[in-house]
């Protein structure tokens, strides 16, 4: 952290609150590595974080290394510098890796290496409701950033007509909510807690009020009102953001806590990160919770992959246009286990949830 030429470098390796998040996680030991740094002839080239964490397997909790950034610079092409990365934090590790998102391009060295076996595949949904085209044209054609003002105005003038729509979705949504209360919490409660164990066993990660108490103190996010006055470009991943909030609520009908969802809130996204209750009997009310903060906080698309909320979803008729998406994850095969079909992967597991 105090050290200066490691953060003089033409690119960052890692921010600062990212760091700071690292040396403060519950489940980090003085011993355990967070980053790889690769040099060649005294150049920094490259580099590789990893989240450690708990998961449950065999009925054994054991460490895990969650992998959550991994860089080379392009002049190293040709020169292995990117699986030298790989292999070593396996070795450190003890062979205990997993990670729980990729590019397909990381993919196909992963299933070169020889290392993993397919956690999950799971099915989300990608559910717009507002118009974001200021947003996403740049970023599929670069080339035309100079007429993005256009888009932005082609949004606002679509975004009126679907605010509009949308107010009268939010008072149908209300009155099928009636007998719900909802509770903002700091961590999990003793009701939570006592809920979140009954729908858990199946999860690769059992989440507890240190993890949650952590996860709202050290984000690896950190809200920018003057992003573009940020040094945000000096790093390949997530650092800033205009905003970025966590929600830890607590849903009650006539007083009996019969759900609990953690939500993400980045600028115009929102995200289903871990979602506990009875899919049998709660799916559509809390669908319609989900539902509720997305138009009370003017987001412009929800992404979730908790099998019930994403069928109701699909079912709606309140969105532009929704598209499906699947999320892979990855695990060596060091735990000796091969079948995950019983398994409940989390969006927010591994290190999904933090940026």
């Amino acid at each position: 952290m105090e050290d200066s030429s490691f953060w003089d470098h033409s690119f960052l390796c890692i921010s600062k609150h990212r760091l700071w998040a690292h040396y403060n996680n519950p489940t980090c030991s003085d011993d355990n590595i967070v980053m790889l740094l690769a040099y060649m002839d005294d150049e920094l080239v490259g580099y590789m974080g990893v989240y450690t964490d708990y998961i449950k397997i065999k009925n054994q909790t054991q460490k895990i290394g969650w992998l959550s950034t991994w860089w080379v610079h392009p002049k190293t092409k040709g020169t292995g510098i990117g699986r030298m990365l790989l292999n070593t934090m396996f070795t450190e590790q003890s062979g205990q890796i997993g990670i729980s998102q990729f590019t397909p391009s990381a993919k196909r060295v992963y299933d070169k290496s020889g290392y993993f076996v397919d956690l999950k595949s799971s099915e989300g949904i990608k559910a717009v409701l507002r118009s974001n085209l200021c947003l996403v044209i740049p970023m599929i054609f670069p080339k035309i950033q100079s007429i993005k003002p256009l888009f932005c105005f082609v949004d606002s003038l679509v975004n009126m007509i679907v605010d509009f729509r949308l107010h009268f979705c939010k008072y149908n949504i209300q009155n099928r909510l009636k007998v719900i209360s909802l509770e903002y919490l700091p961590f999990p409660d003793q009701e939570v807690r006592e809920l979140m164990n009954q729908f858990n066993q199946n999860d690769i990660s059992h989440k507890d009020n240190t993890f949650f108490n952590w996860l709202k103190t050290h984000n690896w996010v950190y809200e920018a009102p003057l992003i573009k006055m940020t040094n945000k470009k000096d790093y390949e991943f997530s650092m800033y953001d205009e905003s970025f909030e966590y929600y830890f609520v607590k849903v009650s009908n006539h007083d009996n806590c019969i759900g609990f969802l953690v939500l993400q809130k980045r600028t115009t996204t929102l995200k289903v990160l871990f979602a506990y209750f009875d899919e049998n009997i709660y799916g559509q009310l809390i669908t319609d919770i989900v539902k509720q903060h997305a138009i009370k906080l003017k987001v412009k698309e929800i992404i979730c992959y908790e099998p019930v909320i994403v069928k109701n979803l699909f079912k709606s008729n309140m969105f532009l246009y929704k598209s499906k998406k699947v999320k892979q994850s990855i695990i060596s095969k060091s735990f000796g286990v091969d079948d995950f079909s019983k398994i409940r992967v989390n969006f927010g597991d591994g290190d999904c949830c933090f940026a």
